[in-house]
């Protein structure tokens, strides 16, 4: 049998899981929702997984610590259809290997709405399709 194996396979965590509200934290530390909009300009931080090789390497069950790995590939992300500043994207603190923890720009001058998508690219690939976060 032959299988392909992919660079990478970004996938963003959501609050229902698979699709809609981004499992995200507002610049306050609060959580992201429609009753607690990020404001166009502030920072959040949101989580994935799927960035493919890093920097050191992963080990599966290891836990991030002094020296965070990230990602080999080039990381983006678009929110609104607008390009947003990817300030790091690296291991999640004290998290085990393969938990991505990304700080995000929102860019300034989208428009509110409670379900504004959300892409992560990671290389060539996109996260899945449906993620939104709430703007104000």
């Amino acid at each position: 049998m032959t299988l392909s194996v992919a660079d990478a396979a970004p996938g963003i965590f959501t609050a229902p899981g698979g699709n809609g509200q981004a499992l995200m934290m507002n610049e306050d530390g609060s959580a992201n929702s429609i009753d607690n909009p990020a404001a166009p300009g502030s920072t959040v931080v949101l989580y994935a997984s799927g960035e493919g090789q890093t920097d050191p390497p992963g080990v599966d069950g290891q836990f991030a610590a002094d020296t965070l790995p990230t990602p080999l590939l080039p990381v983006s992300m678009r929110i609104g259809g607008e390009d947003a500043i990817v300030i790091s994207a690296a291991a999640a603190p004290g998290q085990a290997a393969g938990l991505l923890q990304l700080t995000v720009r929102v860019p300034d001058g989208l428009s509110a709405g409670d379900a504004v998508p959300a892409v992560l690219t990671v290389g060539f690939a996109f996260s899945q399709p449906g993620v939104t976060i709430a703007v104000k």
